[in-house]
């Protein structure tokens, strides 16, 4: 290509004269392309402000200019050239970053990153979603990243659930629940209760509390959590499994509630007690065990001896009530997760109790901020939290042969056909007879939240008969774990499930 075609509108003689003029054109031309190219929207609520910030993308992941999102975010910027450090400070805190390197630190605890930030420029870029996910682990629900439309949300407000209505509708009655910004949420109904958690919801203190009297729903309360906000609906009508529909657009959780027709019942069988197919035999299932510690405490502490203390004191307890009752491990052993169902279906169990303790990772500001029981059932999780559980627990998979994991591939994404049998149902009433037994009983452990959770356990995978997983508490919190480690607390838990167990044994053998 000669000089003169790329400058057709000057002479050769005065690019001879500009020996630089083909550069600057080159240089203008790709300045052009950059300016064009679409950056990232930054958009702050309320007032729907947005921006655009510089981005580019780089191995799969669209990489922001942090100075520029953290000033959306109401953060001031400071910048050492010596150090190669940024950081970022509010009222509440301090986050830094370094050039090139995989630590960061949030105040004065330092993390690791598997991307580190780059610089281009004067600019240091860091991936949207990450940064996204740093700054939500320090403030939650004060920022989010949305991949499809390329777009970050900034909550400047200090709440985020803004208003929660009512209204009765010819055929049910909707609840509306408008948010500053998407939040993950759950829907749990147990009648009279329906419950909506919010994951980071901060609930706005004008928000109605009692005064939402409406068709189905006979009263409401709002209760603010650390790291969570729940709505609570009392229902004074059995209502169909709720629709739920979030509008992107208006920011609105609506929950259609529908009233649930009652089938005139026949006329009950009276049958002699011995006809009455009952609950007999109950196999208790330790978590862990052996070679697998399952989760360790601050302190050392391990879940697999929590769960086998606890388990010890139920089989005394639900023994002494007349039941039949088995364990997976009763002493210091490891078993593969599928043996566990097995071993209740060869044993023709009638229930399946399986006995876990949590735990979360990070520093111990974090790790204290956590802590409570928690009962599952085998089903589809609804939110990230509980599928988060389900992988901590399916982890053991690690400690078996190679030969015997290769049974679980199956398990990844889809349930085994108990997910949508005869048990689910079963599974779920015992679920919540728990969680009702250890809120009445349980003084010094508190709930982690209302409700019952549901995910791909593996452990219940395959158990041809109700089952359910009990985290007993958090034995990542200081706390929690001296509680769960001392023997009157294992007592108290025990003392929890078997009356949880011998209610569900009335109500399913009569029927109420």
């Amino acid at each position: 290509m000669s000089l003169s075609t790329l400058t057709p509108n000057v002479s050769p003689g005065a690019a001879f004269r500009y020996p630089y003029f083909p550069y600057l054109v080159m240089m203008f031309v790709l300045l052009a392309a950059l300016s064009a190219s679409a950056g990232v929207t930054v958009r702050t609520v309320p007032g729907d402000k947005a921006v655009t910030v510089p981005s580019f993308e780089q191995d799969g992941a669209v990489w922001v200019s942090v100075a520029d999102v953290a000033q959306q975010a109401g953060f001031a910027h400071s910048q050492s050239v010596l150090s190669r450090k940024s950081t970022f400070t509010n009222a509440s805190g301090r986050i830094s970053f370094v050039r090139d390197n995989h630590f960061y630190t949030v105040d004065t605890a330092v993390f690791v990153t598997p991307r580190p930030p780059v610089q281009r420029g004067a600019a240091l870029y860091f991936p949207a979603p990450d940064l996204v996910g740093i700054l939500n682990a320090k403030y939650p629900g004060m920022i989010s990243w949305d991949a499809r439309m390329s777009a970050i949300t900034v909550n400047t407000l200090k709440h985020n659930i803004l208003s929660v209505s009512t209204e009765a509708k010819q055929n049910g009655t909707v609840a509306s629940v408008v948010l500053a910004d998407s939040l993950p949420y759950e829907v749990t109904y147990f009648h009279p209760n329906l419950v909506i958690n919010f994951g980071g919801g901060k609930l706005d203190p004008k928000a109605p509390r009692r005064r939402l009297r409406a068709g189905l729903i006979d009263s409401a309360f709002t209760v603010q959590y650390d790291a969570s906000a729940q709505i609570s609906l009392i229902l004074n009508h059995r209502i169909e499994t709720p629709h739920v529909d979030y509008n992107r657009a208006s920011r609105t959780l609506m929950v259609a509630l529908r009233p649930k027709i009652e089938q005139k019942a026949a006329a009950p069988v009276v049958r002699a007690p011995s006809d009455i197919a009952g609950i007999r035999t109950v196999v208790i299932d330790p978590g862990h065990g052996g070679k697998d510690p399952g989760a360790v405490g601050p302190t050392g502490v391990m879940e697999k001896a929590i769960t086998l203390g606890v388990a010890l004191e139920l089989r005394k307890m639900l023994e002494k009530a007349g039941l039949k009752v088995y364990m997976t491990r009763d002493k210091d052993v490891f078993v593969p997760l599928r043996d566990r169902t097995n071993f209740a279906n060869e044993k023709r169990a009638d229930l399946f109790v399986s006995i876990h303790a949590d735990a979360i990772d990070g520093d111990k500001k974090r790790r204290d901020a956590v802590r409570g029981y928690k009962v599952y059932f085998l089903s589809q999780a609804k939110n990230e939290e509980d599928k988060m559980v389900a992988m901590r627990e399916n982890a053991a998979v690690q400690f078996e042969e190679m030969d015997k994991r290769q049974n679980y591939d199956a398990l990844q994404d889809v349930l085994a056909s108990i997910a949508g049998a005869e048990y689910l149902r079963e599974s779920q009433d015992l679920s919540i007879t728990i969680e009702q037994s250890l809120g009445t009983n349980m003084k010094r452990i508190p709930r982690l939240q209302l409700g019952v959770g549901q995910a791909n356990f593996w452990v219940l995978n395959g158990a041809l008969m109700p089952s359910v997983l009990v985290e007993v508490g958090f034995i990542s919190n200081t706390d929690e774990e001296k509680l769960l480690s001392d023997k009157r607390t294992q007592f108290q838990l025990a003392a929890a499930l078997s009356e949880a167990v011998v209610k569900f044994k009335k109500q399913f053998e009569t029927g109420m």
